[in-house]
């Protein structure tokens, strides 16, 4: 099976190549030099997905049979800096990517969001059938871009809040590191909130899975996450204790755009995609301190 993997230099597109690389021939991705020796197609760099005539030469001459499409402006801070970009890359590019795939018949795996559910407005477990729209540039773009993907084959996957090696420096597990790696206090906003929290290699393999979901599985979304609950303040502590820091933690105010209670409902997942978290958020922050 030949895959072309937009955004593959990502923290999700390089953990799905290296972990997964021996199940596929992967011979494209989104910029040479990777240090991966199988993905041999040595595509030009400034490679684009806002740009649908080279996107359409690529997927032309490449004849992939699959598309994963990981590209995006991805973090928060990154989308409200820009939004223009985030809603060119997020939205336009994403249109560009579903419009290739009708027009070729690839079928289209895409990387989503559990922000397109914000606010939440019903009681959590969430579950695939609570309304998306997002509150936030990034949520509002990743939805945005789901409504041009799904007129094409696709799968969208929803993911929770994702952590690994890679992304140590955002996001609660990395922003905690960061400021105790600096000899500061890390910083909570809020406590009480709750999340979802997925390791990397948990969602790489969601990402094969899908890739290799027979046709009765695809024309669907499916949550991606753990289905455990963890407050903020608990999940603080948890990193505290892997860092053996004993300091004091800077509370502020939680961030409107952060749900109270957030975790998944992942049976969907689990009985259409033959899909199930192996790491729990402990053993998930054991993988990571043990990889580097």
């Amino acid at each position: 099976m030949k895959i072309l993997i937009t955004g593959s230099e990502g923290f999700v597109g390089q953990e799905t190549i290296k972990n997964y690389i021996k199940r596929y021939e992967i011979e494209m991705c989104e910029f040479r030099d990777n240090g991966y020796d199988i993905l041999r197609y040595d595509l030009m760099k400034g490679f684009d997905i806002r740009d649908i005539e080279q996107l359409l030469s690529v997927c032309q001459e490449f004849k992939p049979d699959r598309i994963l499409h990981l590209a995006a402006i991805a973090r928060f801070a990154d989308a409200d800096k820009d939004p223009k970009l985030a809603f060119e890359t997020n939205v336009l590019g994403t249109k560009n990517v579903a419009k290739v795939c009708k027009e070729l018949h690839i079928p289209l795996v895409y990387a989503s969001t559990g922000s397109i559910y914000m606010p939440i407005t019903e009681a959590p477990p969430i579950t695939e059938e609570f309304e998306g729209k997002g509150n936030s540039v990034y949520g509002c773009t990743k939805y945005m871009g789901e409504l041009y993907v799904k007129e094409c084959t696709h799968i969208i996957l929803r993911y929770a809040h994702l952590y690994g090696r890679e992304k140590r420096m955002h996001g609660l597990i990395g922003g905690f590191l960061d400021r105790i790696n600096r000899g500061l206090a890390p910083t909570l906003y809020g406590g009480k909130q709750s999340n979802d929290f997925t390791y990397v290699k948990d969602v790489a393999r969601a990402n094969i899975l899908a890739l290799e979901a027979p046709w009765d599985k695809w024309n669907q979304a499916y949550n991606i996450g753990t289905g455990e609950e963890l407050s903020a303040e608990k999940a603080g502590e948890i990193v505290c204790e892997f860092a053996k820091y004993e300091g004091e933690v800077e509370i502020k105010e939680q961030r409107t755009v952060d749900p109270q209670r957030f975790v998944f409902d992942v049976s969907k997942a689990k009985v259409m995609l033959g899909f199930e978290a192996e790491y729990d958020f402990k053993r998930g922050l054991e993988d990571m301190w043990s990889t580097g």
